[in-house]
This record gives structure tokens, C-alpha cells and sequence, in this order.
């Protein structure tokens, strides 16, 4: 069994720790740049949590633990399904459109293309909106660009206030969540997935009829 998760610098670090750090002993031990564990036939690797969708999906690893902003994002983009169950909440986050008030905005920065055109689509916005795909600490690029908005992760709202941002029209809550192929696999006995609830798509994210992730 192998199970990917986001490294010590993420935020969801914690509650990976509490989850699997008991049966990955050396997690406690290990230097900080040790990238995988190991406790008998199962395996712990970290990776980039945006990433981990891709490789749950690909059958490289079993079970991803990740951000369900991420896990939407992924489906979306890809017209296809994952089994998304989630954790107790630690550190919710929302999923935010920020702008200035007297904007007329006509370019949106995000790391979250597919859930913005989604979003955008949801609204039968009839204004051409360009979206540019920014990788994070956006709030500066959205401030300087007059015609700029955004769609960010927001935690605290700190920077968005600090940057000017006055605009704030939350489009979905995210935390920490466990991600799966339609078929878990069969030999788990690292993680209790029945006793996880199932976490469903946002209304407005519909994800394009296609085959599963089996």
C-alpha cells in the first residue's frame, strides 16, 4: 500500500501526522528532507499536494491525503471522478473570488483555473474573463493589475486586507480530506474509509459524464 501526502511544510502536514504517523514510526525520526517511509509492505511518500490527484488517478499510489480544493480542481480539469472522504476538519480554508470594489475587473489569477471557469460558467457571466494560471502569492499581482481579480485560498483573509483586496465572495470551503480511485484497493488496513464520510462535488463544479476512476 502506498500513500501520498504533502510534506512537513504544508498545512495539512498535521493532520497527516495524527492519521499515519503511528504506523510510520520513523516519521519521528527521520531528517526532514526524507521524502518516503516505509513500515513493512506499506509506504508513506511526500509530494507536492497538487499532485497527488494525478498520481491516485495513475494507480502510482493508493490513497492520496490532500486538499479537497485540490481533489475538485483535478476532477474538473480532467472530466474525471475521485472517491473524496473526509477527515475531521483542522484548518478550514475557503476557496475565495477577491477584487477591489471599483473595479471592473477582466483578468482572473489563479491557481485554480478549472474551478474558476466552472464557477464562471455557474453565473452565465457574459463578459470574456481571461483567467492566467499563477502558482500563489497572487494578492500583490491582483493589486498592481487594474483590472485584475482573483480567485485564491483563503485562511485568515490577512493578506487579502493588507494587499487591499476589499471584495471577497467565498466559492467553496476546503480542508485536509482523503482521496481514492473509485475502487479502493482491496489490501487497506492503514485508514478506516468506510468509517470516513464522502465528500461530493460542489453544485456549481459538475464534473463532465465520463468513466470513473476505477
Amino acid at each position: 500500500m502506498i500513500v501520498a501526502a504533502p510534506g512537513s511544510s504544508s498545512r495539512l502536514y498535521g493532520p497527516l501526522v495524527e492519521l499515519v504517523g503511528g504506523l510510520f514510526p520513523s516519521l519521528a525520526t527521520a531528517h526532514p528532507r526524507a521524502l518516503s517511509h516505509h513500515s513493512g509492505p506499506d509506504s508513506l511518500v511526500f509530494c507536492r499536494g497538487f499532485d497527488i490527484p494525478e498520481l491516485v488517478a495513475s494507480k502510482v499510489v493508493d490513497i492520496g491525503i490532500t486538499g479537497y480544493d485540490v481533489c475538485v480542481e483535478w476532477c474538473i480539469a480532467n472530466g474525471r471522478r475521485l472517491h473524496l472522504r473526509a477527515l475531521p476538519p483542522t484548518r478550514t480554508s475557503f476557496v475565495t473570488y477577491c477584487t477591489l470594489g471599483d473595479r471592473d475587473p477582466l483578468r482572473i489569477y489563479t491557481e485554480y483555473p478549472a474551478i474558476t471557469r466552472a464557477w464562471l460558467a455557474n453565473r452565465a457571466e457574459e463578459r470574456a474573463m481571461r483567467i492566467v494560471r499563477l502558482h500563489g502569492s497572487t494578492e500583490g499581482v491582483i493589486r498592481a493589475d487594474t483590472r485584475g481579480a482573483g480567485v485564491l485560498l483563503v485562511t485568515s483573509g490577512e493578506t487579502l486586507h493588507v494587499n487591499g483586496l476589499d471584495v471577497e465572495v467565498p466559492l467553496l470551503a476546503t480542508d485536509v480530506c482523503v482521496v481514492t480511485r473509485e475502487q479502493p484497493p482491496d489490501d487497506n488496513q492503514l485508514i478506516d474509509l468506510d468509517a470516513m464520510p464522502v465528500l461530493g462535488m460542489p453544485s456549481f463544479c459538475a464534473v463532465p459524464q465520463r468513466q470513473p476512476v476505477a
